[in-house]
């Protein structure tokens, strides 16, 4: 029984994320997607100037910059998590993500064309998840090998 209760949470929270990521990830080509850019390409405008990079491109519509809502998803979804932890991840975390946005973007100084580097996409598409991992920590700790021999112990 206990099994089955398990597996209807486990079922509950993937179908919560499926949710969530899609009704954010349709918000964002509705709208955000088009704030998000402005906003990106005046302060990335700023930032390239203060920094002499005033030639930068700016790619603030590129697609990958979609990639806060696995983010999102996955902080809203995680059980366990206190409301001010879960609230100041989310608000500190999207902040990050954003501020690595401006660092991709400062890659495509480095390759001409419309692409960014492997390695900076591959970075700016696992950052989120690293992120989610750090704020989530307290709660996933609890699954990893040795966790449970932990309690015990702290408990005698």
């Amino acid at each position: 029984m206990k099994s089955r209760v398990n597996l209807a949470k486990a079922i509950l929270i993937v179908v919560s994320f499926v949710v969530i990521s899609i009704g954010l990830t349709w918000i964002w080509h509705e709208s955000l997607r088009v704030y998000y850019g402005e906003l990106f390409t005046n302060v990335a405008l700023k930032l390239h100037g203060a920094l002499g990079l005033g030639h930068a491109p700016i790619a603030g519509l590129r697609q990958r910059y979609i990639n806060f809502v696995p983010f999102t998803a996955l902080l809203l979804v995680t059980p366990g998590l206190a409301l001010r932890r879960r609230s100041l991840g989310l608000i500190v975390g999207l902040v990050i993500i954003s501020i690595s946005h401006l660092a991709v973007n400062l890659t495509a100084l480095m390759t001409p064309g419309p692409s960014i580097p492997v390695l900076a996409a591959l970075v700016s598409d696992t950052f989120p998840f690293l992120i989610w991992f750090i704020v989530a920590f307290p709660v996933l700790a609890k699954f990893m090998p040795g966790a449970k021999e932990a309690e015990t112990s702290e408990r005698r």
